[in-house]
C-alpha cells in the first residue's frame, strides 16, 4: 500500500482549508440535489409526507416533479483491503421507485426491493455538465441506498469498477475545495 495512502488511512488529522478533524479517510457528502434551490431549508424526514410543494429532508427531496433519494457512491481504494471512499450524494428516481422506497423507510427492509434506475443528481467530479445514469441498490439496517454508476463514459464509472489511485482520489478532493496534501497529522 502506498504509504502516503496509509497514512491518510490510519491518522486523525486537520484540513488546513476548513479546519475539519478526521479520524478516518475524508468523504465528501452532498447536503442536497443541485437541482434543488440553495434556499430551500431542510425539515425533519416527516414533512416530505406533505402534500405538495419542494422539500428537502435530511433524506428525500421533492422539487416539482422531480424526486431524490439520500444515497451513497462507494470507490473502492486500489492498493488497500477493501478501504472505500464514499461520497454522499442524492439520486433522481421515479416517482413509484421513491414511494416504494418511502414506504418501506421504516421498516428498515430496503433489500428486498429490486435495484432501480436512477440517477446521480450532483455534479460528481465539479463540472461535469451531465447526470450519470446508476443502479440504486437498497440495503437493509438503515444504511443508505448505494449508486452504482451504469453510463460507461463517466469519470466515476472507471473508478468504481477499477479503483481510485492516491493521485485520482487527491484530484477529486482538491476539486472540492480540500487540500490533502496540506494536511496537518495528529500523531
Amino acid at each position: 500500500m502506498d504509504p502516503h495512502l496509509a497514512r491518510m488511512l490510519m491518522s486523525s488529522r486537520k484540513c488546513r482549508c476548513c479546519g475539519a478533524t478526521f479520524a478516518q479517510l475524508l468523504s465528501l457528502a452532498c447536503d442536497r440535489p443541485d437541482m434543488a434551490p440553495e434556499d430551500l431549508p431542510v425539515q425533519d424526514n416527516s414533512a416530505i409526507l406533505a402534500e405538495g410543494g419542494d422539500i428537502l429532508t435530511e433524506d428525500f427531496c421533492r422539487v416539482g416533479d422531480f424526486y431524490f433519494l439520500r444515497a451513497v457512491l462507494a470507490v473502492p481504494l486500489s492498493g488497500t483491503d477493501g478501504n472505500e471512499f464514499i461520497l454522499g450524494t442524492w439520486a433522481s428516481v421515479s416517482d413509484e421507485v421513491f414511494r416504494n422506497y418511502l414506504d418501506q423507510f421504516e421498516l428498515r427492509e430496503m433489500a428486498e426491493m429490486d435495484p432501480a434506475p436512477a440517477w446521480l443528481s450532483n455534479a460528481i467530479p465539479p463540472g461535469h455538465p451531465e447526470p450519470a445514469a446508476c443502479m440504486l441498490h437498497l440495503q437493509d439496517g438503515g444504511e443508505y441506498p448505494e449508486l452504482k454508476i451504469s453510463e460507461g463514459s463517466h469519470p466515476l464509472h472507471a473508478l468504481q469498477k477499477h479503483g481510485a489511485q492516491l493521485e485520482e482520489l487527491l484530484e477529486l478532493l482538491h476539486a472540492y475545495g480540500h487540500d490533502l496534501p496540506s494536511l496537518v497529522y495528529d500523531s
